[in-house]
């Protein structure tokens, strides 16, 4: 299903996920240089819930913006150049556990629950450009020892940033 959006924010969805954006925030403070080019951090705040469909499903918490097979994977988009100092993310919900297998970490969300996924992403990047964040996939397992996992292609993205 392509992403649709909606009052509420992105909603996208595969037969085992389901996901919806209900909070995105972007900020961006100006860092002066007298001696050259001003420059600046953005930061990006996306509150996103995750609900299993049919099965439970299991989340790695952790978030990527290159080649790694993490659960969420992102890039930035703008007028400029950005590089991504820090990400942050976290996860609760009712039902939902959190299962350790060797050492990854994994939110179990069990079928019919949500897991609202907080995600914060600093970056560093030019004054009078524009950026966001867009989330090109989620993976997921619907067993922790899956040696691969499901992936979710999505294009999911925060509001633009303008600096």
């Amino acid at each position: 299903m392509k992403p649709q959006l909606t009052a509420a924010g992105v909603r996208a969805g595969d037969g085992y996920i389901y996901c919806e954006i209900q909070k995105s925030q972007a900020r961006f403070k100006r860092i002066r240089n007298p001696e050259g080019p001003d420059s600046g951090v953005g930061n990006f705040f996306l509150l996103l819930d995750i609900t299993a469909l049919e099965k439970a499903v299991h989340i790695p918490i952790s978030i990527a913006s290159s080649k790694k097979p993490t659960v969420f994977v992102y890039q930035i988009e703008g007028t400029a150049e950005g590089d991504i100092s820090t990400t942050d993310i976290s996860c609760r919900g009712e039902g939902v556990s959190k299962v350790t297998l060797g050492t990854l970490l994994y939110a179990k969300i069990p079928p019919g629950k949500t897991a609202a996924f907080r995600i914060q992403v600093e970056m560093k990047g030019k004054p009078g450009k524009e950026y966001k964040i867009v989330l090109n996939r989620v993976n997921y397992k619907l067993d922790a020892s899956d040696a691969r996992y499901k992936k979710f292609e999505t294009a999911i993205g925060t509001k633009i940033l303008s600096t």
